[in-house]
């Protein structure tokens, strides 16, 4: 089951979404240099997306070994969100291995 983690972000500006697995990877699920991730919002559970963005193993050291990923979200993208409550997903996608990783909602505010 996912971990379920809920968090804020103002419309118009750069993030930097950095996710943990919350367990490191074993030989079973294979090196997660080769996986494929995206960050996916959504305005309702089920619905329609609205943005993605491709994850990548992080550049931090030991990265790959624990598992941990970025998403680089830029303000052009923030700002095509309206100030609302979304519900987001950060999943694996590779064929054969979807999988979706955190899930939550996502309040876009303004200031």
């Amino acid at each position: 089951m996912p971990e379920t983690i809920d968090f804020a972000i103002q419309r118009g500006s750069d993030y930097l979404l950095r996710f943990r697995l919350v367990s490191p990877p074993t030989d079973e699920v294979g090196a997660v240099t080769s996986w494929t991730t995206e960050f996916q919002v959504r305005t309702t559970r089920g619905g329609a997306t609205v943005l993605t963005a491709a994850g990548a193993v992080s550049s931090i050291t030991g990265a790959a070994t624990v598992g941990v990923f970025d998403v680089a979200l830029t303000a052009a993208q923030t700002a095509l969100l309206t100030r609302a409550s979304y519900f987001y997903a950060f999943a694996r996608t590779d064929a054969g291995y979807k999988d979706v990783l955190t899930t939550g909602r996502l309040s876009v505010e303004s200031y």
